[in-house]
């Protein structure tokens, strides 16, 4: 599973919304929708902004390789 997939899992099980974590992590909404639904690749910074100020999480948590 790829780094966007996982993220979006993540939001998806924890009910929170792609605008509230959009807005948080300072991405235009549009721009937030392409990365996590992999039409954009994401960078580190914006990985580091969904992860850090979006939702309050580690960047790693999503890095681990699912076994």
């Amino acid at each position: 599973m790829d780094v966007h997939q996982r993220i979006k899992t993540y939001i998806v099980s924890k009910g929170i919304k792609y605008n509230s974590v959009a807005e948080k992590a300072d991405i235009p909404i549009k721009t937030f929708y392409r990365l996590i639904n992999g039409q954009k690749r994401m960078s580190v910074e914006e990985l580091e902004k969904i992860c850090i100020r979006g939702l309050s999480v580690e960047p790693s948590l999503f890095l681990k390789k699912s076994s």
